[in-house]
C-alpha cells in the first residue's frame, strides 16, 4: 500500500496479491454458508489455509519463498474427484411436482422427507444439489490462494513457469512478470496518458501551478523566488479543501520559524562557523521530528534550516526571514488557486463516473468470458480493458481515501463498487485458465441458458452504473439484481441436466456460482456502512 501505483513487477505483484485476497475472502464466507459434510472440499480448504499461511510467511523478504506445488496438486486432484462423483438428477424434483407447480406432498411430509435424506449423511435432495456449489466455492477459494502464492513469488522475484495462457486470451493475469522493467514503466505511462487518469490530472495541475509560481516570482522579482515554487509544490494537495486545510498551519509555522530565524541572525551576526555547526543537528530535527509533529512544526523548522544554509553562502540579515514568509504565502496562494481552478474536488470529483465506467467494462468482460467458455463467442479484449479500467479506478479510489471529504455525503460504498469490478476480473481469470473454451455447457440449450444468465448479470452491472451516474437513491437497482440472482440460484438448485457429462456440468456450476457472487457484490454497493 506504500506504492500502489508502482509500475514495476514487485509493486504490481503486491497489489495483485491484495486483490486476490479480497477475491478469496467472499469464497470462504460462501463455504461457511453452504457448510455440510464434504470431505474433499474440507481437505482442499485446509490446504488453502496452509497456502495462505505460507504466503504470509513469504511476504517479508527474510521469509521463505512459498511454493505452489502442493496447492496445485490438490486443486487438480479435487477437480478430478468431484467430476467423478454421482450427482442428483433434475428428474427427482420434476416427479414430485404436479402440473400446477405445487408439490403433491404436504408441507409436513416434504419437510420430513428432506430431514430424513439430510440425516443420511447429507446425500440427496438439497444437500446433494448444494454439493456442486460448495465444491465450486472451495475451488474458487483455492484458486484465489494460488493467485496469492504466485503474486508473492513474483514479489520475491522467484522464478515462474512459462505463461500457460492461450494465445487468443493473452495477456494473462501475470503478464507483468514476464516483461522487463522499462517496458512495464512505458505501459503504465501509456495507460495513464488519458484525462480519465487521476495521475494525469494531478500532473497537469502541478505543472500549471509551478508555471504560475515561476511567472509570479520572476515578474515580482522576489528574493529567493524558488521558495515560491517549493511552497507551491509542498503545500498543494489533490483537492482544494485539503490545500486550504494546510494553509493555516503552514503559514503559522513559517511565521514562527521566521521569527526564530530573525532572532538567531540578530544574536549571532555574521559568524558562518556558528551556522555551520548548528546546521546538522537542526536539519536532523527538522527532517525527522518535523513530519511527525505536524505541518506547522515542519514548516517552521524548515524555515530555520534554509536560513542556516543561506547565511553560509552570503551575508544575511533578518530580512531573509521576511522573504521566506512572503514567498511561502505566495506559493500557498498559488497552490490554492490552482486547486480551485483545476478539479477542486480531487478524486471525489470523478470517482462516480470512473466507478460507473468500471462497472460497464466489467459487464462487457463477464459477458465475453461466458461466451468464450460456452463456445458462443471469441475473445475480443474486453477482459484486458476491464483490467485497465480497474487499475485506473483503484488509483482514483486510493486518492479519494487520502483526501478529506464530507462523511455525511450521500454516496454509495465506493469500496464495494471497486470490489465488484475487481471480482469480475479476478474471477474470470481462473475460469479461463481452468475451463477449456466451449466446455462450460453440456449442450447448446445449456449454453443459451448460461449466456442468458450472463446477459442478466451484465445488465444488472450496467443498471448499477447508470444508477451511480444519475445519483439515484440507495437500492434503486436492487429489484432487478434480486430477480437475476433468484434465477441463478434456481438453476444451481436444480442440479445438472439428465444424461449430461459430469465435468461439463461442473464447469457450468462454476460459471453460475461466479455470476451469483457478482450479484452479491452489487447488492453491497448501496447498503449502509
Amino acid at each position: 500500500m506504500e506504492r500502489p501505483a508502482g509500475a514495476g513487477a514487485v509493486d504490481r505483484a503486491l497489489t495483485h496479491c491484495a486483490a486476490a485476497l479480497r477475491y478469496a475472502g467472499p469464497q470462504v464466507l460462501r463455504i461457511l454458508r453452504l457448510a455440510r459434510p464434504y470431505p474433499g472440499a474440507a481437505r482442499l480448504t485446509a490446504v488453502t489455509a496452509q497456502a495462505l499461511r505460507a504466503a504470509a510467511a513469504g511476504l517479508p523478504r527474510t521469509g521463505p519463498v512459498p511454493d505452489t506445488g502442493v496447492l496445485e496438486r490438490e486443486l487438480a486432484a479435487f477437480d478430478t474427484a468431484r467430476a467423478a462423483e454421482p450427482r442428483p438428477d433434475r428428474t427427482d424434483r420434476a416427479d414430485r411436482t404436479d402440473r400446477g407447480g405445487r408439490s403433491d406432498r404436504s408441507d409436513r411430509t416434504d419437510r420430513t422427507d428432506r430431514t430424513d435424506r439430510t440425516d443420511r449423511g447429507g446425500r440427496g435432495g438439497r444437500s446433494d444439489r448444494a454439493r456442486p456449489a460448495l465444491g465450486t466455492a472451495a475451488l474458487d477459494a483455492a484458486e484465489g490462494a494460488r493467485f496469492v502464492l504466485r503474486a508473492v513469488r513474483v514479489g520475491r522475484r522467484a522464478p515462474l513457469p512459462p505463461d500457460e495462457t492461450p494465445a487468443d486470451q493473452r495477456p494473462g493475469p501475470f503478464w507483468y512478470a514476464y516483461d522487463p522493467a522499462p517496458l512495464l514503466r512505458w505501459r503504465r505511462f501509456r495507460a495513464n496518458l488519458t484525462p480519465r487518469s487521476v495521475a494525469f490530472r494531478n500532473a497537469l495541475r502541478t505543472a500549471g501551478a509551478l508555471g504560475a509560481a515561476r511567472l509570479l516570482a520572476g515578474g515580482l522579482d522576489l528574493s529567493h523566488g524558488f521558495w515560491v515554487l517549493l511552497a507551491t509544490l509542498t503545500l498543494m494537495r489533490t483537492s482544494a479543501a485539503d490545500t486550504r486545510m494546510t494553509l493555516r498551519p503552514a503559514l503559522v509555522g513559517t511565521a514562527l520559524g521566521a521569527a526564530a530565524t530573525a532572532a538567531v541572525l540578530l544574536a549571532v551576526g555574521e559568524h558562518p562557523l556558528v551556522y555551520a555547526l548548528a546546521l546538522p543537528p537542526v536539519m536532523l530535527i527538522a527532517f525527522t521530528a518535523g513530519p511527525a509533529l505536524g505541518q506547522a512544526w515542519g514548516q517552521g523548522l524548515f524555515t530555520l534550516v534554509v536560513a542556516l544554509v543561506f547565511t553560509q553562502l552570503a551575508p544575511a540579515s533578518w530580512r531573509l526571514a521576511e522573504a521566506r514568509v512572503v514567498n511561502v504565502a505566495a506559493g500557498a496562494a498559488i497552490g490554492l488557486l490552482a486547486g480551485l481552478c483545476a478539479w477542486p474536488r480531487g478524486g471525489a470529483q470523478d470517482l462516480r463516473r470512473r466507478t460507473a465506467a468500471l462497472l460497464e467494462d466489467s459487464a462487457d468482460a463477464l459477458r465475453e468470458t461466458v461466451a468464450v467458455l460456452t463456445g458462443t463467442g471469441r475473445p475480443g479484449g474486453a477482459l484486458r480493458r476491464a483490467r485497465t479500467s480497474a487499475l485506473l479506478t483503484e488509483a482514483m479510489y486510493a486518492q479519494y481515501r487520502c483526501e478529506r471529504h464530507d462523511p455525511a455525503g450521500d454516496g454509495p460504498s465506493w469500496q464495494a463498487a471497486v470490489l465488484a469490478g475487481q471480482h469480475a476480473v479476478r474471477g474470470a481469470e481462473p475460469l479461463l485458465a481452468r475451463i477449456p473454451p466451449g466446455t462450460a455447457a453440456p449442450h447448446r440449450g445449456g449454453a443459451r441458458v448460461l449466456v442468458g444468465h450472463a446477459d442478466e448479470v451484465a445488465a444488472a452491472f450496467r443498471r448499477q452504473a447508470a444508477a451511480l451516474r444519475a445519483r439515484e437513491p440507495a437500492g434503486a437497482a436492487h429489484p432487478a439484481v434480486a430477480r437475476a440472482r433468484a434465477a441463478l440460484v434456481a438453476e444451481l438448485d436444480g442440479g445438472p441436466a439428465p444424461g449430461s457429462d459430469g465435468r461439463v456440468s461442473l464447469h457450468a456450476v462454476d460459471v453460475a456460482v461466479w455470476l451469483a457472487g457478482l450479484l452479491d457484490d452489487l447488492q453491497q454497493i448501496h447498503e449502509p456502512g
